[in-house]
């Protein structure tokens, strides 16, 4: 239950021991919630085994969770400044700093390698060290208002009443309604954490949104007029909207340990511990369940629908995302499946359309694949233990985009030369404009891709550039002219 330290029971005033709690204290988050996040990120199976521990009692899980995921990465973990400030101050004052942690000793001992700490209190397997059970333990070990404490939870209020002196951090409304029990005024350090709505606006990425316009292509394409199969399919934009939001937030979860450490995912809001991991856990899974029921009460190949597409983004999160181009296959075939979303009875699904999308997304795929590629290869420092690709590979996948990139524009060329096209277009020579456009759009794409001037995600990039926008007005053109 303890690490290294010294004795306990100093005499001088200014040696009184100075005890941290980690989880939500020390540490912006929960090492047990990290520790799992990280096994179900290489080993979903056996994380989710894991959870039977639970029969046993909350000690065994942390102490079957830190065993089979890999330790923490103390340099990945976000840190309270003001108690690193706390701690620090208090170590050049000569007192000892000890951590006492409901997570599991091998979880906390790099940690309080990490800080310097004199020792360390921690779960053992069986006694789970919070509340009670810890203001036991650290009675034994320093005796009754012999150490100081900082906090931030209900049940730390056990812990303050046998401490000297009460220092809280970041306290919720509960723990500063009960701080009032307390026989001594706490200490409230100031915190920097925002915990603002805007963050966890932020944390659902709605600039991706646009993406899930797609499900209105067949639409366009078929050329429906009907105002009930448009109003069906912003249902299931809606519908959409939520779930992917909800797959993306769990994408970010299990990604957390290499966001951390990446030069710019470090500054989204979970990552950057601006969004609680357990809030963030839960306002996925809401938003998920929000997204199916809407799905199920629109229709049944909604629901179908809206569940593969559940079930392939959580695939690609939890397994194809670490397989080499399978990753770029499954990432094309979530765009196309909000293609094949948008088919209603109005506007049957178009075998043209289906194989010009599909080599389309493939080779936007590559173009979010090869900008991750250049920009991480300039950052030097970052390498992406979840992905199968290497320095190397950036011209190899730059070849592949650029091949199916073609092969969508060989699809469209056949396209506008078949007798479907006479059928609905009076004008369909006007449609061969459109070749032309997409090879420079693509080749843009891909050129601006390998000089990393791409910011991840070529949808979201077109939206903001000025020649995307000339293309796809050209583009709408000459569609409305050949109609």
């Amino acid at each position: 239950m303890s690490g290294p330290g010294s004795s306990p029971g100093p005499p001088g005033d200014d040696a009184v021991a100075l005890v941290v709690d980690v989880d939500g204290t020390l540490v912006v988050g929960d090492l047990l919630l990290e520790g799992f996040l990280r096994l179900l990120s290489t080993a979903p199976l056996e994380a989710l085994l894991r959870l039977a521990s639970l029969r046993r009692g909350r000690a065994a899980l942390k102490r079957d969770v830190a065993a089979a995921s890999s330790p923490p990465d103390p340099a990945a973990l976000l840190l309270d400044r003001a108690v690193l400030a706390e701690i620090e101050e208090a170590k050049r004052a000569g007192r000892p700093v000890w951590l006492a942690s409901g997570a599991d000793a091998r979880a906390v001992a790099p940690l309080a390698e990490r800080v310097g700490a004199t020792g360390f209190l921690a779960s053992d397997g069986v006694t789970n060290l919070v509340g009670d059970a810890k203001a036991e333990a650290l009675v034994d070990r320093f005796g009754r208002g012999g150490f100081d404490y900082i906090g931030n939870e209900p049940a730390d209020l056990a812990v303050w009443r046998q401490a000297r002196r009460a220092i809280v951090v970041n306290p919720s409304f509960r723990t500063r309604r009960g701080l009032s029990s307390l026989d001594t005024e706490p200490r409230v350090l100031p915190t920097s954490r925002d915990g603002r709505w805007q963050d966890r606006l932020a944390a659902l990425r709605p600039h991706q949104w646009t993406k899930n316009a797609l499900v209105f292509v067949p639409l366009l394409a078929a050329h429906v007029v009907d105002g009930g199969a448009w109003l069906l399919m912003a249902g299931v934009f809606a519908a959409l909207c939520g779930c992917a939001s909800g797959m993306y937030i769990l994408n970010d979860l299990l990604d957390l340990a290499s966001d951390r450490r990446h030069p710019t995912k470090r500054h989204r809001p979970i990552a950057a511990g601006r969004v609680p991991l357990p809030a963030a856990a839960g306002l996925g899974l809401l938003l998920v369940t929000a997204g199916m029921a809407l799905a199920v009460s629109l229709s049944a190949g909604a629901a179908l629908g809206l569940g593969l597409y559940v079930c392939g983004a959580a695939g690609y999160s939890l397994w194809l995302k670490r397989w080499l181009f399978v990753d770029v296959v499954a990432l094309a075939l979530l765009y196309a499946a909000r293609v094949g979303m948008g088919a209603t009875e109005a506007s049957p699904l178009s075998p043209w359309l289906m194989a010009f999308s599909l080599f389309l997304f493939v080779a936007l795929a590559t173009v979010k694949r090869q900008t991750e590629l250049v920009r991480d290869i300039r950052a030097e420092s970052f390498r992406d233990s979840r992905r199968a690709y290497r320095p190397e590979d950036a011209a190899a996948v730059l070849a592949l985009g650029a091949g199916s990139a073609f092969a969508s524009i060989v699809v469209l060329a056949l396209y506008v030369q078949s007798p479907d096209v006479a059928v609905r277009y009076a004008r369909p020579e006007l449609l061969g404009i459109l070749g032309p456009l997409l090879i420079y759009w693509l080749g843009r794409l891909l050129l601006l891709a390998n000089r990393g001037a791409i910011d991840y995600d070529p949808l979201v990039f077109a939206l903001r550039d000025r020649a995307s926008w000339i293309v796809a007005c050209i583009g709408l053109g000459c569609v409305a002219g050949a109609i």
